[in-house]
């Protein structure tokens, strides 16, 4: 029996996966299952395969890397190339497939099969799940083993304790904060927040306690934007180190090219430098790690979207531009992204891009952009949040459809944007969202 499975890809019907793009050819490339490995495989095609830059005619591949047919990117979200990707599951000695179990970690799981780090639905505690990213039933808390008892009743038995002990610790905030008001953060900040200009207690200090501030920014706009701002926004703060001698020098570096004040041609300069050297590496199975932007460059521009995006955002930072990490969630999985603020009438910073593009393209980012629209967000404190998301091969690609959206910025406050759909109208104006994304011709 042959242990390869194909899949082929092109512009006109008859190709399981068609993408009707003129850079794509009718018969363009196929994926090949060889055991655990997919390849691509290029059939001849004019505008050639690209991976991770590279102009290749068989190279293996993985689902998140960055693989062109021509100029169109592969549709990683596209069912049958999902389902091509998933590894074959394994079988008991019945041949039986092994139901999969996943435990939730903090509000999150990893999917086996795609690696995916999802956010569980609230109120989710054990059952059945679909994994948004590669539709794979997960089962969860579904073990009928001694030790899977075992582990439950243990789990059962530390969760009634932590919450009795939550509970207490709120009653006394709530009734009587002065107790509370020297223990070790973040209880005791809490109870001298709620003291305010009180007495911390009575005894010999009898010192006032000043107002102490809750989490970073206005009050949260959605529960993507609390668990966000709970588990992320201040190690991606801690990562946008702008200041460090490395991220500075190299950002000054690629953004003397294009000497002066900052503008849009030195963010273009420096989204090309890093997004021509990208590698892209998984984080720890399980785990969300954001690298220091520092850390990144040290190690020659390895990481995933996210160490991307805050490379980006410190490098600008380093020269004075102004910056957000947008966390967002679609159908292909949880992905993050920079934006930069540009100032200025959308027309002429569009026509800036487009004349620095048709100076400095550079052929390794493959073939040159029929991009023809500037994708950007608008607000009341930026006229133009430029998208600088990596999977394009220009500055102010065009946005996926989003779930929903969450702003990182430098200092760490967070804000829910409205979530990009991409087939709004061309020069829409948003009436009660002013963060919906908009779109400006080249």
């Amino acid at each position: 029996m042959s242990t390869e499975e194909t899949l082929s890809i092109g512009r006109v019907e008859g190709a399981d996966v068609v993408i009707d793009q003129p850079s794509v050819s009718s018969r363009h490339a196929r994926l090949v299952r060889r055991g655990r490995q997919v390849l691509i495989e290029d059939h001849g095609s004019v505008n050639g395969t690209w991976v991770n830059g590279h102009r290749v005619q068989e190279a293996p591949i993985h689902a998140g890397m960055d693989v062109r047919l021509g100029e169109a990117p592969l549709p990683w979200h596209h069912p049958r190339i999902a389902q091509f990707m998933r590894a074959p599951k394994a079988q008991d000695d019945k041949g039986m497939t092994r139901t999969m179990v996943a435990m939730p970690v903090f509000g999150r799981y990893t999917c086996p099969t795609c690696k995916s780090v999802q956010i569980l639905p609230h109120g989710f505690v054990r059952g059945d799940l679909t994994c948004p990213k590669c539709k794979e039933t997960l089962s969860f808390g579904q073990t009928g083993s001694v030790i899977g008892k075992i582990v439950r009743a243990v789990s059962g038995l530390a969760l009634g304790v932590t919450l009795s002990a939550g509970l207490a610790v709120t009653m006394g905030l709530v009734f009587a904060p002065d107790r509370f008001a020297e223990v070790p953060d973040p209880v005791g900040a809490w109870a001298r927040a709620r003291l305010g200009p009180r007495i911390v207690r009575e005894g010999s200090a009898m010192s006032p306690v000043d107002q102490i501030l809750g989490p970073q920014g206005p009050p949260v706009g959605s529960p993507e934007e609390a668990a966000v701002r709970a588990q992320s926004a201040t190690e991606i703060r801690d990562a946008i180190d702008a200041s460090s001698p490395i991220t500075r020098s190299l950002a000054v570096r690629v953004a003397a090219e294009d000497d002066g004040p900052f503008r849009v041609e030195q963010v273009a300069r420096i989204w090309k430098h890093v997004r021509l050297a990208w590698h892209y590496v998984n984080d720890p199975r399980g785990t969300d790690y954001y690298a220091r932007a520092s850390e990144t460059i040290t190690n020659d521009f390895a990481g995933d979207c996210d160490d991307f995006a805050i490379t980006i955002a410190a490098m600008i930072e380093a020269i004075g531009g102004r910056t957000r990490i947008v966390i967002m969630d679609s159908a292909e999985g949880g992905h993050a992204y920079t934006e930069v603020c540009i100032e200025g009438p959308p027309t002429e910073i569009s026509q800036k891009v487009a004349r620095f593009y048709r100076r400095s393209w550079d052929r390794r980012l493959g073939a040159r952009p029929t991009q023809t629209l500037l994708h950007y967000r608008t607000d009341a404190s930026c006229t133009m949040w430029l998208n600088l998301d990596w999977s394009t091969n220009v500055i102010g690609g065009p946005y996926v459809e989003e779930r929903y959206a969450v702003a990182v910025y430098a200092d760490g406050t967070t804000e829910t944007l409205a979530p990009a759909r991409p087939n709004t109208t061309s020069g829409e104006r948003p009436t009660e969202r002013t963060n919906l994304p908009q779109r400006t011709p080249l």
